[in-house]
């Protein structure tokens, strides 16, 4: 019988997030932080995920990802892995930005901005704009890195703020009217949600177009003047 499993994988963070859905239904899903590097453990991770429930890497038939923006490397890598597995398997990759997925499940507050906080180290966040309306989100800024200081002309009221650079951003929001800032939960993409995401994106894509969102210039960039794409 045909397979209608989809892996998604989310490695932008400090945390390593899989979730395996069959049919829209999500099966499981395994998050664990990063104690070595994910370039070893992704391949074994994965394998094990899929064997845990009777399936090999040839059943599945879709790939999403998140593509930033977040670590530089920990996106790089799974975008990398997912399209090499794609390549090899003959199936598409969706690829979901990361700022998207962390808002998504806030779109339920019609009528809210809403500012996904991502810590950026540095002293920067991730961040970028959204707007609820009928169940969707409309984006309505570009992802970028900015100081702290600098998000409160990016806001929009009534605006909810969330994420890992929650606690970061926090002098800069708290206080303001029409600004809620939320310092627990909201910070951690669900699989739930990125397989929801990455089924209704459409259509999926052939693996060498997609391309990471960074957000700012990477180390390397910024010390020998190169680009990487």
């Amino acid at each position: 019988m045909p397979s209608k499993a989809v892996l998604a994988i989310d490695n932008s963070s400090d945390f390593l997030n899989l979730a395996l859905g069959v049919e829209g239904r999500l099966l499981e899903e395994r998050h664990a932080r990063n104690t070595r590097p994910t370039s070893e453990a992704l391949p074994e991770r994965v394998h094990e995920l899929l064997e845990h429930h009777g399936l090999v890497e040839s059943d599945l038939r879709l790939l999403v990802v998140t593509i930033g923006p977040g670590s530089f490397t920990g996106t790089r890598v799974a975008l990398s892995f997912c399209k090499g597995l794609a390549r090899g398997l003959g199936i598409p990759v969706t690829g979901v930005p990361t700022l998207d997925a962390l808002a998504s499940p806030l779109v339920f507050l019609e009528g809210h901005y809403l500012l996904p906080l991502i810590d950026a180290k540095k002293g920067e966040v991730f961040t970028a704009l959204f707007h609820t309306s009928g169940g969707r989100l409309e984006r309505l800024i570009d992802y970028r890195a900015v100081r702290p200081g600098d998000l409160p002309r990016l806001t929009r009221t009534p605006c909810v703020c969330f994420g890992s650079g929650a606690r970061l951003s926090s002098e800069a929001l708290e206080g303001l009217t029409g600004v809620t800032l939320i310092h627990e939960g909201f910070s951690r993409i669900t699989g739930e949600t990125l397989l929801r995401l990455g089924l209704s994106i459409h259509p999926a894509v052939e693996p060498g177009s997609l391309r990471p969102i960074y957000g700012r210039k990477s180390e390397a960039e910024l010390k020998f003047n190169v680009t990487i794409d």
